[in-house]
């Protein structure tokens, strides 16, 4: 799949990365939105904190692969349209209990070299697909997914994914 790696200070290039196989407990998302928010601006300014990303954290797109177990436990299916959240979090601290998975050491790049989040999390961490500017996104078990209503176009829902921390699909 495509993807705009940023490379550098102000620097990207266009990748190629394979489809990852998607197991049991994860899907993949094609990428029909990809928004620009003002972080991405200031951040693709600045040096790489380490390897390469595919920067985008604002993503709507249409579930092309789902894995049973995901399908089962998220109740999401192939076909659906979906924004996904930028936030990956581990499942099992007590933020994550309380629903306030934005505070999970698992989201926060900035004190946890090993944490996940659409759109910071550098390529080499293999399925690779870890942020919007790209074709396609990976998303585990752990994704926090919000189905998109029928009546809403990817481009409305891609207006309101940063509104998303708690959006009533009143339309």
């Amino acid at each position: 799949t495509l993807t705009a790696l940023k490379v550098g200070s102000s620097t990207t290039e266009l990748r190629e990365f394979d489809l990852p196989d998607i197991g049991p407990d994860a899907a993949l998302l094609k990428v029909e939105v990809a928004g620009v928010c003002g972080n991405d601006v200031s951040q693709y300014k600045l040096p790489l904190r380490g390897a390469p990303l595919i920067m985008g954290h604002e993503n709507v797109g249409t579930l092309t692969h789902v894995g049973r177990d995901f399908e089962r436990l998220k109740g999401f299916h192939e076909g659906d349209l979906v924004f996904l959240e930028h936030y990956l979090p581990c499942g099992h601290c007590e933020w994550d209990h309380q629903g306030e998975y934005r505070h999970c050491e698992a989201t926060d790049w900035h004190t946890n070299p090993n944490a996940i989040r659409y759109g910071y999390t550098s390529a080499d961490h293999k399925p690779h697909l870890w942020g919007g500017f790209a074709h396609y996104l990976y998303a585990p078990w752990n994704a926090v997914v919000h189905k998109i209503p029928d009546n809403v176009t990817s481009e409305l829902a891609g207006i309101a994914t940063p509104l998303a921390n708690g959006i009533q699909w009143a339309l």
